[in-house]
């Protein structure tokens, strides 16, 4: 015989009480037995059974299922079945049945599928112990939704204005657009979504972009440069002499080349590779005899100056005359 506790399960599956129920005659049918007739106050079947201390032999259940609400002139049978938990869509119920399997429990609970409903466990199985049994309910629904349909973008080149230059003509607006769209859910969870048709409701304008397309003249400064040379640069000061190798006086802006790299005379504009202050613009008049192939001496007025530039990289922006 089964114990209280597994009534105390099916109780815990009962629906909730009023404060004070109604006294209730239940007549209580058991096979090889008469039927017996009690009085109670109880509001479902597994309260009424655990009250009266009813004990079910193992393989029995109660006809209604012991989360059923009692009426006030009830009849209870207690024969062999099955105690099934069913979830409807979002709904779940706990029922007696005399059979497992599933489509006899959807004929005994009157579960009517439709034409697209499914069930799990599958329809020529049945329901194990512990397991539910899964109404799937499919609805479909009819509404009309908005929405934006995004812009293009068109490019047009413009001969009069630089290369990898651009400017925006005419912004683009979305055009809006209505759809009449059919919704499939599955117990309330969408699962499809098909547009049956659709309409535009206010044209949307594409996005002009003119891209400039006139070749980039090398500017520095506001200067035109013929070409860029990365060199190695180093300083002096005028402990190394007064005069330049061109006759000129040195002084901040005469730097030292190797002419067979820069012509003298050349002018130039002089930066820095790597952060240090920029040197500007400067003139290739002296030579040295160390400075040789991609080598720059620049004139510093004072020794800490030359110190502190030290010998670094320099980018040399050759200039045009």
């Amino acid at each position: 015989m089964i114990k209280k506790t597994a009534l105390l399960s099916a109780l815990a599956l009962s629906l909730i009480l009023p404060a004070h129920a109604e006294a209730k005659t239940v007549t209580v049918n058991r096979p090889g037995l008469a039927p017996a007739r009690y009085e109670t106050d109880a509001a479902t079947v597994g309260e009424f059974l655990l009250e009266k201390d009813i004990i079910l032999e193992k393989g029995q259940v109660p006809f209604p299922s012991a989360s059923e609400a009692l009426s006030e002139q009830a009849d209870l049978t207690i024969k062999p079945g099955y105690t099934i938990t069913v979830k409807d869509g979002k709904h779940s119920y706990t029922r007696s049945t005399t059979s497992n399997k599933v489509a006899d429990i959807l004929k005994e609970l009157n579960i009517k599928l439709g034409e697209k409903d499914t069930v799990t466990s599958p329809m020529e199985g049945s329901v194990k112990e512990g397991e539910i049994l899964r109404i799937n309910r499919y609805k479909e629904r009819t509404e009309k939704a908005m929405r934006d349909m995004p812009f293009a973008t068109e490019r047009r080149e413009n001969p009069q204005m630089d290369a990898g230059s651009e400017r925006v003509i005419q912004k683009g607006e979305a055009s809006k657009v209505e759809e009449v769209v059919r919704i499939s859910t599955v117990n309330g969870e969408e699962t499809a979504r098909i547009v049956l048709s659709s309409r535009v409701i206010r044209e949307g304008k594409n996005e002009i972009v003119e891209v400039g397309t006139k070749p980039v003249e090398n500017m520095i400064h506001g200067k035109k440069y013929k070409k860029k040379i990365t060199m190695n640069g180093t300083a002096y000061d005028p402990s190394a002499g007064k005069w330049t190798a061109s006759g000129t006086r040195a002084r901040v802006g005469a730097v030292a080349v190797d002419p067979r790299v820069i012509p003298l005379g050349t002018k130039l504009y002089i930066e820095s590779a790597d952060g240090f202050p920029t040197y500007g613009f400067a003139v290739a008049e002296d030579t040295g005899g160390a400075i040789k192939g991609n080598r720059i001496d620049l004139f510093y007025n004072s020794r800490r100056e030359a110190y502190n530039f030290g010998r670094r990289n320099v980018i040399v922006y050759v200039l045009e005359d």
